[in-house]
């Protein structure tokens, strides 16, 4: 008796848990954009746009360079060392600052996966750890969004999974060099 009412009870948990797995156009559609078929669709224009950022940079930072070398040739030039100090002083702010990954840090994250989604300075599938600091979140806000991420965070994002696993230790030391970009 109690076999048939526990298969009867396990039979109706299994068509619940279907609907409410499949419950919405808007959730199958939702699932299919970061994780289906339209993935791939996603990440290709991603790509497309990364790609295309940069050409402009680069276009954006030769023709600035042009400019400040004919900057000093067009201009007369009063006092020698002080024409030739300013576009000197100008280079480093041109460019963007790119610090390199300290080891320690980069075994880290290259242990607990995180390179397979963010960058130090490029957007890959989630944001660049440059975005990140622009955020200004503490050591701890970052192990709190870690552990339980929260998406409304970072709109426009896939939704990042929670990573309880990984220590505490190892977040604040990659938080730490996150706030120090």
């Amino acid at each position: 008796m109690t076999l048939k009412k526990s298969a009867s009870l396990a039979l109706m948990a299994l068509a619940v848990s279907f609907f409410i797995g499949c419950s919405s156009k808007e959730d199958r559609d939702k699932y299919d954009q970061w994780y289906g078929s339209g993935s791939k669709a996603r990440e290709e224009a991603a790509l497309v746009k990364l790609q295309s950022d940069r050409k402009v940079a680069a276009e954006q930072a030769t023709a600035a360079a042009a400019e400040k070398a004919a900057a000093p040739a067009a201009s007369p030039a009063a006092t020698g060392d002080s024409a030739t100090a300013a576009p000197a002083a100008d280079a480093p702010a041109a460019a963007p600052k790119r610090k390199p990954v300290p080891a320690d840090v980069s075994a880290l994250l290259n242990k607990h996966a995180c390179f397979a989604c963010h960058q130090a300075y490029d957007k890959v599938i989630g944001p660049a750890y440059s975005e990140v600091a622009k955020k200004k979140y503490t050591p701890d806000q970052i192990v709190e969004l870690v552990h339980n991420p929260k998406p409304e965070h970072w709109p426009g994002y896939p939704p990042m999974a929670p990573l309880a696993h990984v220590p505490k230790a190892d977040i604040v030391v990659i938080a730490n060099w996150i706030n120090s970009l």
